[in-house]
């Protein structure tokens, strides 16, 4: 597995860019993750080279895995206490490196780091941690999470959506970076193949055809009402397609349903979520590592957080990764958005 190697590539390209910049020259070059990434992406190819790797087979490797650990790959140093909202991400060395470490491992990927501006005002990166009071968010942010893709009611990469062409894809990748973990509370990751080879043909057959409704999660309810108007909803989906790099998946246990309740593809739904549960691998990501996850080939969600707020309790951030090699320019929010906010 060449993921060790990736990770000390990342580590060394870090590690050079820290060395090179200041404080202030790190809060510019995270204001244009595009040129940062290019940057970093050339570092972590570099030291790859060094140490007589095959650029194409470590990129084909991690590419095509349903989920990839980095471990080790910056220094959470100089973290101020974990904050008890989604934004904005403190501005701290720990939480800059960790970030570049994310842009870099992305770039090197051939991806572009992008958010959408309907979730978190289209933050680049938010922070996963546990939210005071009882309200949903609250209540989500403590508990456990079952397994889902991120922007489930958005396309595939290379499709549209059927409401709103404008509408961008769903991310390929979804990145974790560990800052806080002290009780090691488990990331979940569902290997869709594996959950695949405890379903029955005929369930398989009812998940790809287009009978299923996705709606929107929640913290993308209130930008779509902003941009759109109303919550976005995908009619008649299917939850699995067949594609290149082999079946793939959107799916929310909350979020996903039968556009017609009842029958073969309502107990088809159920016989998914109970596979998923049952193949899910416990990842505890550590203060500085990252952890990749295909939003196509994986589901993921995570285990009980607990009520501990602030302080130097669990801290991850999150981002995303697409291949936006033949992304449309309309399907960004364009304007005075910065170009790697997606649309909507």
């Amino acid at each position: 597995m060449t993921a060790p190697k990736l990770a000390a590539a990342i580590r060394t390209a870090v590690a050079a860019w820290e060395l090179e910049t200041s404080f202030v020259q790190r809060v510019d070059a995270l204001a244009d993750p595009g040129k940062l990434g290019g940057e970093l992406a050339s570092g972590v190819e570099e030291a790859l080279i060094a140490a007589g790797e095959d650029l194409a087979a470590v990129r084909q490797e991690v590419l095509s895995a349903p989920f990839v650990v980095l471990t080790n790959v910056f220094e959470p140093t100089q973290l101020p206490d974990t904050p008890d909202w989604f934004t904005p991400v403190p501005d701290a060395t720990g939480t800059y490196a960790g970030r570049a470490a994310a842009i870099a491992a992305q770039a090197f990927l051939g991806m572009e780091t992008v958010s959408y501006g309907s979730e978190n005002s289209g933050e680049l990166f938010v922070s996963l941690t546990a939210i005071p009071g009882d309200g949903k968010f609250a209540r989500k942010s403590q508990g456990g999470l079952r397994g889902h893709t991120d922007g489930v009611s958005f396309p595939f990469n290379g499709e549209t959506d059927a409401s709103n062409a404008r509408i961008a894809p769903s991310p390929d990748v979804v990145t974790l970076v560990g800052l806080r973990n002290p009780k090691s509370v488990p990331t979940t990751v569902m290997v869709l193949q594996e959950a695949l080879g405890k379903l029955s043909p005929e369930d398989i057959h009812e998940l790809k055809q287009a009978q299923f409704s996705i709606e929107s999660q929640a913290t993308f309810l209130e930008g779509m009402r902003d941009i759109l108007g109303d919550v976005h909803t995908a009619i008649d989906e299917p939850v699995l397609k067949d594609a290149a790099i082999g079946t793939i998946v959107r799916f929310s246990h909350s979020s996903v349903s039968p556009t017609e309740p009842g029958g073969a593809a309502e107990k088809a739904a159920e016989n998914f979520a109970k596979a998923c549960s049952e193949v899910a691998q416990a990842v505890a990501i550590q203060p500085g590592d990252l952890l990749l996850v295909s939003n196509r080939l994986c589901l993921h969600g995570r285990g009980e957080v607990g009520g501990e707020i602030g302080g130097q309790s669990r801290w991850l951030l999150r981002t995303y990764a697409l291949d936006t090699s033949q992304l449309d320019d309309s399907r960004r929010h364009l304007g005075n958005r910065p170009a790697h906010v997606l649309f909507p």
